[in-house]
């Protein structure tokens, strides 16, 4: 009687937990559908001084360790080399401590009119885009200023 009344417990109490994280994960999805739409709405001034607003300044260790796909960073530097593909991509330069030195891929969205060349001091606004093939800390930048 006891093993039964047991495995009556434990049942009921898992079916418990799969309600609470469904209902956790609706409430997730309708969170993000809201801001999703909240986005769409802006402006792309609107959206750029947001995404000045949420921004923290980036660790090279953080990125290159951690990986934050996803996180909102600025990071200020040295355009080092310009490459060619789909977007407008440059490799920036940072100073990160005395004697450390940070290298990210930048792609700059088209959202921009930026003119920028090797040895342009620049700040950026944009998002970890994961690393590409090299181990490079990819950002996808919507924001470049000199």
């Amino acid at each position: 009687m006891k093993k039964i009344l047991l495995i009556s417990v434990l049942l009921l109490s898992a079916c418990s937990s799969e309600e609470e994280v469904t209902k956790k994960t609706v409430a997730t999805e309708t969170q993000t559908d809201t801001n999703q739409v909240e986005k769409e709405d802006m402006t792309q001034e609107e959206a750029n001084e947001q995404l000045k607003k949420e921004a923290t300044q980036a660790d090279f260790v953080e990125i290159n360790v951690d990986n934050p796909k996803g996180k909102t960073v600025f990071i200020e530097g040295e355009v080092s080399l310009l490459t060619e593909g789909v977007f407008d991509e440059f490799v920036l330069t940072t100073e990160e401590g005395p004697n450390e030195h940070g290298m990210y891929g930048i792609q700059l969205a088209n959202t921009t009119d930026a003119v920028y060349s090797e040895g342009d001091k620049v700040k950026i606004y944009g998002v970890v885009n994961g690393k590409d093939e090299n181990g490079m800390p990819q950002i996808y930048a919507t924001i470049l200023e000199k």
